[in-house]
């Protein structure tokens, strides 16, 4: 996970929620080179926000101001290319796939039914926990505020992980000075 990834790195909506909840967007927009999402995560952002999830500006006015720019042509591809994944997927989701598909890039999702298909297309995979992994062994963030951060998406935001912390799953070399 600390290798690079194949760019451009691209957010889902889940991705986008858990780093928002934590005012954590800033460091995502720092460390991770070519971020992008695409116009149904910014859909889904304000939804959320109208719904009650005020946090989500973070993500949101990421997007608005260009930390993480909008894939914009996703849409036509995925109308015209993808329509069974279309079927699959809520759209950001499908949305997020076919960019990671068309541009080699890597799709940062933590929903299994987007997984099974980018992986049945080899298309390059990480998810929230994968990014925090790849900040510690980065030396981008302390492994503190990494557990800090995923106990928050655990307790306030109902994330489900495999794990209970990341260090669960840190490289067996990896040791913090």
């Amino acid at each position: 996970m600390s290798e690079s990834f194949s760019l451009p790195v691209i957010l889902d909506a889940t991705v986008s929620s858990n780093f928002a909840s934590t005012e954590s967007v800033t460091w995502l927009t720092a460390v991770l080179e070519n971020l992008t999402t695409v116009p149904a995560i910014e859909w889904e952002l304000q939804r959320g926000i109208e719904n009650g999830y005020p946090y989500l500006e973070n993500a949101l006015e990421a997007i608005r101001t260009g930390q993480i720019p909008l894939e914009k042509s996703v849409t036509e591809q995925l109308e015209q290319a993808y329509p069974t994944i279309r079927d699959q997927l809520d759209p950001g989701e499908a949305e997020a796939f076919v960019v990671a598909d068309r541009t080699d890039g890597t799709l940062v999702t933590d929903d299994g039914a987007a997984r099974n298909p980018a992986s049945t297309y080899e298309i390059n995979l990480t998810g929230s926990i994968g990014l925090l992994v790849r900040g510690v062994v980065r030396d981008n963030l302390t492994v503190e505020t990494a557990d800090s951060w995923f106990t928050t998406w655990v307790d306030e935001c109902d994330y489900y992980a495999p794990v209970e912390s990341v260090s669960d799953v840190l490289f067996d070399e990896y040791t913090p000075e």
